[in-house]
């Protein structure tokens, strides 16, 4: 401002000294100075406020520099917990606190118009939602008893007004699908999906005394888990007849339930480690492809074959191959031909490798069974069954572990159980005898993977204290 001054009086000076020579000549130097006065003016405060623009940027990128070299440390879980409990789940709809839930149980008869009403949902909004699950579903019936979960936006509730809008619906389609629609800008969309599952991870361990299933039992194993194990070590040792008293083992395994099923929980073995006279034995579970799971040794080497050599998770084998047993129905001695599995009815019972189906039906003293022929070489049976799997018929190709069908007691039988008999050649061989070649082995690309999922287990299973 002071320039500006300055050049005003310098302007002024110049015009009085020049009104002797030349009255015009004096008006133009004037307006020249006034000119010049005046973008002084003007350009002085923005070259102020460029300096403090440039300084403001100057102390930003400092403290960013000052940020980057000492970043805010955030607590976190267990590292290890986070990486065996990696099971990202998304919520089924947007987790604002603007939501409110109301759930009610289906009456016999009841239709979602009817529970819409009950909720005191507007009539013009409820004819939307109709419209809008009638297109997706069609006019099926709502078993009775069903939660149905709707989320409305936050109000003040009464039994008069009801809640605020709708904003979506859920309900459960089955044990493995949800249904859902959201109010969106665009309208009401509608979304099958699979019901995300609750995450547990267990460890238990345990010293032999008497025999492996049954201090299993004792240490907290259910008999799944125990069925599981023998079925990972399966060709390397008989976790009935080879455990001795002394021996050891570990489990880390992650139980798997979804809402309103907690009592029906899936289980499966992440790790195991078993130590039997001496000699230590571990199986690390590995998927190469998502969903598509296999157990390895230490050094990467599959534990499976190409056949299992289970075909149902059982508590205990109650007859073995033999060339005579006294039959507890005829009473007489007989070849036992096969192995008797007891099981539960109803137990899920699986193929032992790929093949097709060759008989599915009523087989005499077997009940209701099922002929699966491998190859040219093998053919397997599952006698007693109590129904078979949906679309389980001759001629459809199974592939190895796919559920065929059920445990019952058909046919010539005292309870429920799995007779189940392998064919070589079309002579009969004990299961529990054949050894088929390993399966397959980590491959060099993800082998730096497996070996960090590897340690992360095996530190689990190092902190189970032997019960």
């Amino acid at each position: 401002m002071s320039v500006a001054i300055t050049a005003y009086g310098v302007a002024c000076k110049a015009c009085v000294g020049t009104q002797g020579t030349s009255g015009f000549g004096g008006i133009i130097n004037v307006l020249v100075w006034v000119l010049a006065a005046s973008c002084i003016i003007v350009l002085r405060p923005l070259e102020t406020h460029a300096a403090k623009q440039k300084a403001v940027r100057k102390e930003v990128s400092t403290k960013s520099i000052q940020s980057n070299s000492a970043p805010t440390r955030r607590p976190v879980g267990s590292p290890t917990r986070n990486a065996l409990l990696r099971q990202p789940v998304q919520p089924p709809f947007d987790p604002s606190d603007k939501w409110e839930r109301v759930v009610i149980k289906s009456r016999p008869g009841d239709n979602f118009g009817a529970m819409l009403t009950r909720l005191n949902v507007p009539q013009g909004e409820r004819s939307l939602w109709e419209r809008s699950i009638r297109r997706d579903i069609g006019t099926r019936p709502i078993p009775a008893g069903k939660e149905i979960h709707f989320y409305f936006a936050k109000t003040i509730f009464s039994a008069r007004t009801g809640p605020g809008q709708l904003k979506a619906i859920e309900v459960d389609d089955s044990e493995a699908l949800a249904l859902s629609w959201e109010r969106g800008i665009r309208g009401i969309l509608f979304q099958r999906r699979e019901r995300p599952f609750d995450v547990e991870v267990k460890t238990v361990g345990g010293v032999v005394d008497a025999s492996f299933f049954e201090d299993g039992r004792k240490a907290g194993l259910q008999p799944a888990l125990l069925s599981q194990l023998a079925d990972i070590f399966t060709w390397d040792i008989d976790l009935e007849k080879e455990v001795r008293r002394g021996d050891t083992f570990k489990i880390l395994y992650e139980q798997r339930s979804r809402r309103g099923q907690e009592s029906k929980p899936l289980l499966r073995i992440l790790a195991a480690e078993l130590v039997n006279a001496g000699h230590k034995m571990t199986a690390i579970y590995f998927e190469k492809e998502k969903g598509q799971g296999n157990y390895y040794n230490e050094e990467g080497r599959s534990l499976a074959r190409s056949f299992l050599r289970f075909p149902l998770e059982f508590s205990a084998i109650t007859s073995h191959f033999t060339e005579s047993r006294f039959h507890p129905i005829l009473k007489t001695n007989l070849p036992h031909t096969g192995v008797d599995f007891a099981a539960q009815r109803g137990t899920p019972v699986r193929a032992v490798g790929d093949g097709i189906i060759v008989e599915a039906g009523w087989n005499g003293g077997y009940g209701k069974a099922i002929d699966l022929k491998h190859d040219a070489t093998y053919m397997s049976r599952y006698a007693h069954l109590d129904r078979f799997a949906d679309g389980i018929q001759p001629g459809v190709a199974v592939s190895k572990g796919q559920i065929i069908g059920y445990v019952g007691s058909t046919g010539r039988s005292t309870g429920p159980h799995l007779h189940f008999e392998l064919y070589k050649d079309q002579q009969y061989v004990n299961p529990l005898s054949v050894d088929f070649p390993a399966d397959e082995s980590i491959e060099p690309g993800l082998q730096r993977l497996f070996e960090s999922q590897m340690r992360t287990y095996l530190v689990e299973l190092g902190s189970v204290p032997q019960s």
